[in-house]
């Protein structure tokens, strides 16, 4: 019969030993709010884990460099703007020159024009973002962009750029030749209004990846926190059941040992 007892005592203390166990890992998730805190909890968790906090890295970083590139967008947008407003009263100061015989008029009108164009040359020649000249088209090494791990670079060139160096208030044809400039600059403002768009949805887009990965990995790695303190109620209970038992399963085993003394 002591033989008995002493066995239950040390299925009482093993059901003891693997109740604190349990207890411990889960309060130990419990503090960290992780289903797993290395590979050797939950492999093939953990390698999911890592590859989507590697997504979201690379995502991030895409975002990082987008950022930097709407600075070009932003401000080949400002450039263009100002280009073709400058332009246009250009275009309307030629016509007025055209237009009158007025000697002092013209002499008005043909100051106005000229710093306007110095304006214009002015924000051709200094449009530059880390080191780029924004408002050259033939520019040997234009501002690009990785859209992301998946791929695809958007890269910031134009197909038209305004050229005020031989416009002349004074020449034949001054009109004409202004005109076409400002359709010059026309396009090019255009096309920069839409890559600061593209970017825009681009920032949209991988914001929304970010988030959504960010989610996914939550799912893998973070824990039912209700449920996890629920698990270590239980299991804190079954340890002060499996205490008190294995303190009876001693008295009983005393008792009895007192008896064949």
């Amino acid at each position: 019969m002591i033989g008995s007892t002493g066995s239950i005592s040390a299925g009482m203390a093993s059901l003891y030993g693997t109740n604190m166990r349990q207890l411990y890992d889960a309060m130990e998730k419990l503090a960290s709010g992780k289903k797993f805190n290395n590979a050797s909890e939950n492999l093939i968790g953990y390698l999911r884990a890592q590859n989507t906090q590697s997504d979201i890295t690379q995502y991030e970083q895409a975002r990082e460099n987008l950022t930097n590139f709407k600075a070009s967008t932003s401000a080949a947008v400002v450039a263009g703007t100002s280009i073709y407003e400058n332009l246009t009263e250009m275009e309307d100061l030629a016509t007025q020159w055209a237009g009158t015989a007025d000697v002092d008029l013209k002499a008005q009108y043909a100051a106005e024009f000229n710093a306007l164009k110095t304006e214009v040359a002015t924000t051709l020649a200094n449009t530059y973002v880390d080191g780029v000249l924004l408002t050259d088209k033939d520019v040997a090494t234009p501002a690009s962009v990785s859209l992301g791990p998946d791929g695809g670079t958007l890269t910031l060139s134009f197909s038209s750029e305004a050229d005020v160096s031989a416009l002349d208030i004074t020449a034949g044809g001054a009109v004409a030749a202004v005109q076409t400039q400002v359709a010059a600059a026309m396009t090019y403002m255009y096309e920069a209004k839409s890559y600061d768009s593209i970017t825009d949805q681009q920032l949209k887009l991988n914001d929304t990846i970010i988030n959504s990965k960010k989610a996914v990995l939550s799912i893998i790695t973070d824990i039912d926190e209700a449920e996890q303190m629920d698990k270590v109620l239980s299991l804190t209970l079954r340890q002060q059941a499996t205490t008190a038992m294995m303190a009876q399963a001693n008295i009983v085993q005393n008792s009895l040992s007192k008896l064949y003394e």
